[in-house]
């Protein structure tokens, strides 16, 4: 699971390479993938949806497929759901590059070229809440806000092993970072600590970043 602080693998809009042939062909062996909140989709002919980077850049993505119905949605099932862009929700696209557009007052943009849009997926949660839940099953997140990493409790943050019995520490199995000590706490952990709404976020990272 790579980490979403990493600015080579998960770079702001204006660190993407340039969409020109020399520059694409120099990362050629790299993978890096552009986190962005959608902010509105401006659809009328080609899918284009407004998108701000975790440094408040705000840009246009456009796919050139011409139907974001067919995209992916990384939301769970055992087949690949569709998708509309909904605002609130982030964007993943691998590889993007920016577009600089000649002309006075047009902005550079990533433009998602025919053929890749199936590539893109879309997490349903902000970017802070997806940001922060990288951390979690990164393994780097804080001690004791929720989901704690599958060694300690969730919800009242026994230690795997401890107590009479070391008996294991049961993985939720929707998303299977979070883990709870017995039936009293994981219930505790998904109506009043947040895993209700975390654990499809969760599972939908751990789908694009296995």
């Amino acid at each position: 699971m790579p980490e979403f602080t990493d600015p080579i693998v998960f770079p702001a809009f204006h660190e993407l390479p340039s969409s020109t042939p020399s520059s694409t062909d120099a990362d050629a062996g790299a993978d890096w993938f552009l986190l962005a909140q959608i902010k509105e989709d401006m659809t009328i002919t080609k899918p284009t949806v407004i998108a701000r980077d975790r440094t408040g850049a705000d840009f246009a993505v456009t796919f050139d497929d011409g139907d974001h119905r067919g995209l992916a949605s990384a939301s769970g099932g055992a087949a690949p759901q569709r998708f509309r862009f909904r605002k609130g929700h982030t964007l993943v696209v691998p590889r993007a590059t920016r577009t600089d557009r000649g002309g006075e007052g047009k902005k550079a943009v990533v433009r998602v070229p025919a053929g890749r849009g199936a590539e893109t997926s879309v997490i349903p949660a902000g970017l802070d809440q997806v940001l922060e839940l990288g951390r979690v099953v990164a393994g780097i997140g804080a001690e004791g806000e929720g989901e704690g990493g599958g060694k300690k409790c969730a919800a009242c943050g026994k230690v795997e092993g401890d107590g009479e019995g070391g008996r294991p520490l049961m993985r939720c199995t929707g998303c299977g970072a979070a883990a709870y000590c017995g039936k009293e706490c994981q219930v505790r952990g998904w109506a009043e600590m947040g895993h209700k709404a975390n654990c499809k976020v969760i599972k939908a990272i751990k789908e694009i970043w296995p």
